[in-house]
């Protein structure tokens, strides 16, 4: 699955953006550029939440947080996947309960409630007559006669959901361009568990309700603990620094639990050696100078720093510079969840990098896994890495920095 194409004509900050990651650059790597406040965290963030909470009724307060500002009938975005060898158009509209092009579905959908409310409440009834269950009956069938007309109105206008928001005040209404709606489905289904949000913890997210992004600025323990909270929901989200412990400590949790299994497994209960390679991994990544095991609980990491041939000294995790503890616990989480075939979505990876770092994160993203990346940057560095094909620009363009000297 790449995403090929992201349209949005007036959302927030953005206004008419259009955006191509041609699939034949390689390596799959896209920074998306634009001046400070030009919108690049809000089109990740969009396009995030619309891959991601739009099939599952548990995720619609995220849809309605983050649509919140949206007042009449609009077009949010455009976006254009690649799934399966089949290109596929996803048109994201949100309309009123005025709307007089949608009435007859938004009726219908209202009805359907009503009629399913009331079928619950029938149903729950401890003792059942003989005319509770004829009504039961009966309810069944206006029930399938409301879904048979709500699918014929879908089908033909291409509509393959509808998400009624704020107590059917409004709807987030996806067309398809695809008259297979069956591939259209599976398609955001899988883009929904293959989209990843990668963010510094100082990021704002849109989609959480207005009081807990008000809590950011007073109380930002608070804060966090909420989106700590809201990742039992989201877990596609990936939050640099506080997350890197936790993927580095789990990538060596899996590889015990593999060392145990092998032992099993062998008659000689013998274990394996998927714990030593993946500190030697660590260890090839951090440099020559430092080692790393997890702690006895499992629940922290040991960095011991070899001083000189005779002397190693042991750091606390914190010691590692923001820019090794950002590049391994991103390293971590991405290739021992074994991430693959995704789009992640990168917010700021360059602070705390050093400026050769931003120019290798590039090709060190493409090693890690087969995925698409989007990063929303400001690092010349890292654009530099590229092709000038590769890096997108959210108008008003970028001032080149050189220039100005």
């Amino acid at each position: 699955m790449k995403l090929l194409k992201v349209s949005v004509p007036n959302f927030r900050n953005l206004k008419n953006v259009e955006l191509t990651f041609e699939p034949s650059l390689k390596p799959a790597v896209f920074p998306i550029g634009s001046e400070n406040g030009g919108g690049k965290s809000t089109l990740l963030q969009l396009i995030f939440v619309l891959l991601t909470c739009s099939l599952d009724d548990d995720k619609t307060e995220f849809l309605e947080n983050f649509l919140s500002s949206v007042k009449d009938d609009s077009l949010i975005a455009k976006i254009e996947l690649i799934y399966q060898e089949q290109i596929i158009d996803l048109t994201f509209e949100c309309i009123t309960n005025s709307n007089n092009e949608y009435k007859e579905l938004t009726d219908l959908l209202k009805t359907q409630d009503k009629y399913i409310e009331n079928f619950e409440n029938i149903k729950d009834k401890r003792i059942l007559i003989p005319r509770d269950t004829r009504e039961i009956k009966e309810w069944k069938t206006r029930i399938k006669q409301i879904e048979s007309r709500i699918l014929d109105f879908q089908n033909n206008r291409k509509i393959l959901l509808v998400n009624p928001l704020i107590d059917y005040k409004k709807y987030l209404i996806i067309k398809t361009n695809s008259d297979d709606h069956q591939i259209s489905y599976r398609m955001l289904k899988y883009a929904a568990k293959h989209t990843y949000l990668v963010t510094p913890p100082t990021q704002i997210f849109l989609f959480l309700d207005k009081e807990v992004k008000k809590s950011m600025d007073s109380n930002f323990a608070e804060y966090y603990n909420k989106v700590n909270d809201i990742r039992e929901k989201i877990s596609n989200i990936y939050i640099y620094n506080q997350l890197s412990i936790i993927a580095i400590t789990h990538a060596f949790k899996q590889a015990k639990e593999q060392d145990f299994k092998t032992a099993l497994d062998n008659d000689n209960l013998e274990y394996g050696t998927a714990l030593k390679e993946l500190a030697e991994d660590f260890h090839d990544f951090l440099g020559n100078d430092k080692d790393i095991k997890p702690s006895s609980d499992m629940t922290s990491i040991i960095v011991k720093r070899k001083i000189s041939e005779n002397e190693v000294i042991e750091l606390e995790p914190e010691e590692l510079s923001h820019g090794e503890l950002k590049r391994l616990g991103l390293y971590a989480w991405i290739k021992y969840n074994n991430i693959n075939d995704s789009i992640i979505l990168i917010d700021e990876i360059e602070n705390g990098l050093h400026p050769d770092w931003q120019y290798n994160i590039v090709n060190e993203l493409a090693s890690w896994g087969d995925n698409q990346y989007l990063l929303a940057t400001h690092s010349f560095y890292l654009c530099e890495a590229l092709t000038p094909g590769h890096v997108k620009i959210i108008k008003p363009k970028l001032s080149d920095p050189m220039s100005k000297k």
